[in-house]
């Protein structure tokens, strides 16, 4: 069975060779399983797609393959020496551009890639995949008016791949910071018994103190200090309740040396001091006791 390949190339007349953006090839193809191209370089730049399959791209002189799959892209600059070629077990489909022009690198870059970050995951939306049809159609045209024309749907095409990247950054920072939030909560819950401070704090997810302090309250609704005091007066509620050890001992279990400064903490938080707190828990607890140990009777 004959692998289906549809593929145009162009060379604009001598001038608009020194335009600042123009096609020089695109094209759509389905591998067989020993597909491969490369290794080699060229004067042109080339954003590959994966419609479907796997495969993988090497730069260079590195050995070590880049996997790519279905929705993703890379883009091989011009002078960039590559290697690209199918996984055999899952041969991809392909598409792709190629284009030249006085700017053509530079409104790469503009999009977000570089040659140390080419490949975009997932990628290949309906309206990126839309606007790769209409080039390769429209480069398929054999009148040079059309041809050139479908320059104007490759800056499109640069519009949906920067709006993908941008997107992409943003759930990527969000998450960043939402990791870097939940590290510090947990560090806290962790280690609320030892002298914390904001400094320990972003030490430990390496952010400044002022951006982790305002990422932290726009997250929770607290400042660190707020937070690392409620943690505390929760977990002296519960020595409070469950044991009778001595107040000074409570406060310094739960990283706070100074009672006094302990009870104003508690109090702050609760409204009562910690002596209330205590005679009213466990004298609440008394009568359950009893219903669950009544008393012997001769």
């Amino acid at each position: 069975m004959a692998l289906k390949i549809t593929q145009y190339y162009y060379a604009p007349p001598e001038q608009f060779s020194n335009s600042s953006l123009y096609l020089t090839w695109a094209g759509q193809r389905e591998c067989d399983s020993h597909f491969s191209i490369g290794p080699r370089m060229t004067d042109s730049a080339t954003m590959i797609f994966v419609a479907n399959g796997q495969g993988y791209v090497e730069f260079g002189n590195s050995r070590e393959p880049i996997p790519l799959t279905k929705g993703d892209m890379v883009t091989i600059f011009p002078k960039m020496r590559y290697h690209y070629y199918t996984n055999p077990e899952d041969p991809w489909e392909i598409i792709w551009v190629s284009f030249k022009g006085t700017h053509a690198v530079s409104y790469i870059q503009d999009i977000g890639i570089t040659p140390s970050n080419c490949v975009i995951r997932s990628v290949l939306s309906h309206s990126v995949h839309r606007t790769l049809m209409i080039i390769i159609n429209t480069l398929g045209d054999p009148d040079d008016g059309p041809r050139l024309a479908a320059t104007g749907s490759l800056y499109m095409l640069f519009a949906y791949l920067r709006e993908h990247i941008d997107k992409t950054q943003r759930i990527s920072e969000n998450l960043r910071q939402d990791v870097a939030v939940m590290k510090a909560t947990h560090f806290i819950e962790e280690n609320y018994q030892l002298d914390l401070d904001v400094e320990m704090l972003c030490h430990h997810v390496n952010y400044s103190r002022s951006y982790l302090s305002r990422l932290f309250k726009a997250e929770t609704g607290m400042t660190i200090p707020e937070y690392i005091s409620t943690i505390r007066v929760a977990r002296a509620k519960h020595l409070l309740t469950e044991s009778q050890i001595p107040m000074r001992e409570v406060a310094a279990s739960v990283g706070i040396n100074d009672p006094f400064y302990f009870s104003k903490i508690f109090k702050k938080h609760t409204g009562i001091s910690p002596s209330e707190y205590r005679a009213e828990n466990q004298a609440a607890e008394e009568p359950q006791n009893l219903q669950d140990n009544p008393p012997l009777r001769n």
